[in-house]
């Protein structure tokens, strides 16, 4: 993690790969180093407006501990609900509160909601 977060802040030269035949190309040692990746690790695509950004897949091991939580065990009904309403208000703003879980939902799902 120290080493992708020194190499996005140093300028850096523009590095280059070629294309095959079969569509396939190899990406740069730079850019691998950049993005902490080694032999049999996953990138994601993301493609917009012409452009395209390379992200490391994550296993979820190295996921373990990201989150912390101090609270008491939460069911995964709990959990889901939790993530529907994160959801609601990233869309509709931090003060939207669902004044039922099925609001919420029905929201998350693309119905309307009280703003």
């Amino acid at each position: 993690m120290q080493n992708r977060e020194m190499n996005a802040q140093q300028p850096t030269r523009l590095p280059e790969s070629t294309i095959t035949s079969r569509g396939q190309t190899t990406l740069p040692k730079q850019v691998r180093e950049a993005l902490d990746l080694k032999a049999g690790d996953k990138v994601r695509y993301l493609i917009c407006d012409g452009e395209v950004r390379i992200a490391p897949v994550l296993p979820i091991e190295r996921l373990h501990g990201i989150l912390k939580y101090d609270g008491p065990p939460m069911s995964l009904e709990d959990i889901e609900r939790g993530i529907i309403e994160g959801a609601c208000r990233s869309a509709l703003g931090d003060d939207w509160s669902p004044e039922t879980p099925e609001e919420a939902e029905r929201v998350a799902v693309g119905g309307a909601g009280r703003k």
